[in-house]
């Protein structure tokens, strides 16, 4: 199981020891694809996943995001409504396998939280959404990341083979910062807060690159004053992420029945 009671402290690693997770990355919310939370969890239950991990920007704190215009429509209590309704609901479909949710910081996160003193860090932002959700926090049902970037993905040996990060800075090179992580950390890597999906395999064919993509609605992608290239896409979508398998990439354009084979927007790799 993961780790209860390590200290805080925005330096930490905190590393996941179970070998189902889903990646779910940029939901910010309030502004998560409904389209994709369907199949979301369908997926938590079709591949037993032991942890689904929300991999920065779990809130979007539009005040902050220069991408978005303020909706003025929602306010502070409206949101964390949805965020812990959200959670609720993921809650419930992985305790059948005893399973837990790992939030971890990004960039809006950090943006928060430096604006915001009297909120500590990571684990005070989630604990103050609601009293549930402090009980769940309590319960090791939900586990809490103040750093950026996490190990997991044990071997048979122990050793973690993944490394999952989400960059502070917007990254435009494609696969540049999980490819940097990867050769560094000699490991598997997938990065959040670009909003690209897709995976490739490194130059020595030995570890997985993959661009994590979001959970967020498509109209957050089309505002992004960023140049487009001609990849394909900044698109609603996540990851599971199995010992020993390649990566299985979900997405908004995703047939229902095709729920448990890789996304077919993702390149097919060898």
């Amino acid at each position: 199981m993961h780790e209860l009671g390590v200290p805080t402290g925005q330096g930490l690693r905190r590393k996941i020891y179970e070998t189902r997770v889903l990646v779910a990355s940029d939901a910010h919310l309030p502004y998560l694809d409904p389209s994709l939370l369907s199949m979301l969890r369908t997926t938590i239950r079709e591949f037993s996943i032991q942890c689904v991990l929300w991999l920065g920007d779990f809130f979007d704190c539009h005040k902050y995001n220069h991408l978005v215009p303020v909706d003025q429509r929602l306010i502070w209590k409206q949101e964390k409504q949805m965020i812990v309704d959200l959670l609720m609901l993921i809650n419930e479909d992985l305790e059948r396998v005893g399973g837990y949710q790992m939030i971890s910081r990004g960039y809006h996160d950090h943006l928060w939280l430096n604006r915001h003193t009297g909120t500590e860090d990571m684990r005070s932002l989630v604990r103050n959404l609601d009293p549930t959700v402090a009980t769940l926090m309590q319960q090791g049902r939900i586990s809490i990341s103040d750093s950026a970037t996490l190990e997991g993905i044990p071997d048979v040996r122990g050793e973690m083979t993944w490394v999952f990060t989400h960059s502070l800075h917007y990254v435009s090179t494609l696969f540049q910062t999980p490819r940097e992580f990867a050769k560094r950390e000699q490991k598997h890597c997938i990065a959040a807060h670009a909003h690209y999906f897709d995976v490739v395999r490194d130059e020595e064919q030995a570890f997985w690159i993959v661009e994590a993509g979001g959970i967020f609605r498509d109209k957050l992608s089309r505002m992004d004053t960023h140049t487009e290239t001609t990849w394909r896409r900044k698109q609603s979508s996540f990851w599971v992420i199995m010992e020993g398998s390649q990566p299985l990439g979900f997405c908004s354009g995703c047939e229902p029945s095709m729920v448990t084979s890789p996304c077919s927007c993702v390149r097919s790799m060898p």
